[in-house]
């Protein structure tokens, strides 16, 4: 117990010196790689994505990025900053990739290119190009967050010499094609993709110095106080009203938390109402300035540090501060779990063994699935032949509230 007192007492230390001397940083390590490809070699110069890298750039360094920045990069110049960004983000809280430039979908995968690719050949696309699934491995693991902002959706000249060039059998189609943003791990953290239009559609330059939609993530992007989702929503609602329904922002997203990429609003506490007769004496005293973050950040926090370690006593330090937390429930399962990684197959043997001996028992043996049961909604039935146990319902209800269903209680019921 005095080791676990410790323990707990160090951690807490950390947390609070962490929000205490950064209070205005959600997150401790943010890291950003920002690319624009303006200057191509073998198409017409894009004006915008090169000032746009610029503007989201400076953007991110003033919410307290970390950036690693390029411009109008050739195919070693890209692979270089990414293999840069996986060795800084990789112990990162918070990951940001940003690019600016044409990009292409063939068969449906998506396709960013260097400003000196030459796609007169199908095999090109292998060696010259940069695909997204080389930012999506970039992005550090769960709990982390990673976020990818693809402004990649021009009318790409690039991408009609290289159709000229593809046998009939393979679809090259316009704009980008959606990605899954599934994520891995059982934690807090997730992923995020962001295109500057839909799938498929065409975005627009403008007639600026910069693009629509790299203005209007620079306006709401980091916005204090406000959840990336709902600032993209607003980076949506802007760009369509700018270019009259031409362009319309995308995004989807596999995020277990909220997630904010600006600085956090100062918490001020609320002054009591005043008469007037004492309002010169109300304002001589202002309100303090409150240092401590709020208690959300520090649940969120101990619980990100308990998920990376994956270790009891960390789970025990989260439920000690937290006991009805949001995360309790999962933190008490993964304990029964360390303790004892056989436990659910034991229970599953014993139930077996006492339905075996007593047929009138409440106790369910799991059951074959047969077409009929992938037919029918769920019953008890159906959860006997899939084993879905209490624990079972606990972690589908868990998942289900993660993506922001209200079920009133997680009991496995």
């Amino acid at each position: 117990m005095k080791a676990f007192a410790i323990l707990l007492g160090g951690l807490m230390l950390l947390f609070h010196a962490a929000f205490g001397a950064q209070a205005a940083t959600p997150d401790s390590k943010r890291v950003a790689l920002v690319i624009g490809n303006s200057k191509y070699v073998n198409a017409v110069a894009l004006p915008n994505p090169a000032n746009d890298a610029r503007l989201i750039a400076s953007t991110l360094r003033n919410a307290g990025f970390e950036v690693i920045e390029g411009v109008d990069q050739d195919n070693a110049g890209m692979h270089s900053l990414i293999s840069r960004f996986t060795e800084e983000s990789y112990n990162a809280d918070l990951a940001v990739i940003y690019y600016a430039g044409h990009g292409m979908q063939v068969d449906g995968r998506n396709y960013l290119i260097p400003v000196d690719a030459e796609l007169t050949s199908p095999a090109y696309l292998k060696t010259r190009t940069v695909q997204i699934d080389e930012f999506m491995a970039a992005l550090p693991a769960d709990p982390a967050v990673g976020i990818i902002i693809l402004d990649a959706c021009r009318d790409n000249p690039l991408a009609r010499t290289l159709a000229a060039a593809l046998p009939k059998s393979r679809s090259l189609g316009a704009g980008l094609a959606p990605v899954d943003a599934k994520a891995d791990g059982m934690g807090t953290g997730g992923v995020l993709i962001a295109y500057a239009t839909d799938p498929g559609a065409i975005a627009f330059d403008g007639n600026g110095v910069d693009s629509p939609y790299s203005l209007a993530l620079a306006k709401h992007l980091t916005e204090p106080g406000v959840e990336i989702q709902s600032a993209l929503t607003r980076v949506r609602g802007e760009v369509t009203e700018t270019t009259q329904g031409r362009q319309r922002p995308w995004h989807n997203a596999s995020l277990g938390r909220e997630v904010f990429l600006g600085k956090p609003v100062a918490e001020t506490a609320s002054p009591a109402a005043t008469p007037v007769a004492d309002a010169t004496k109300a304002t001589s005293a202002p309100a303090p300035v409150t240092s401590e973050p709020p208690s959300w950040e520090v649940e969120q926090r101990l619980w990100d540090e308990a998920s990376k370690k994956n270790a009891i006593p960390y789970y025990e330090a989260y439920l000690d501060q937290f006991p009805n937390g949001r995360f309790a429930t999962v933190a008490k399962l993964n304990i029964d779990q360390l303790k004892d990684p056989a436990a659910g197959k034991q229970v599953a043997a014993l139930g077996a063994d006492n339905a075996s001996a007593n047929p009138g028992s409440a106790v369910r043996t799991s059951v074959g699935i047969t077409d009929e049961m992938r037919k029918t909604q769920g019953t008890e039935l159906t959860e006997s032949a899939i084993g879905l146990d209490r624990n079972g319902r606990i972690d589908l209800q868990l998942r289900i509230e993660a993506l922001g269903n209200d079920l009133g209680q997680v009991d496995g019921n």
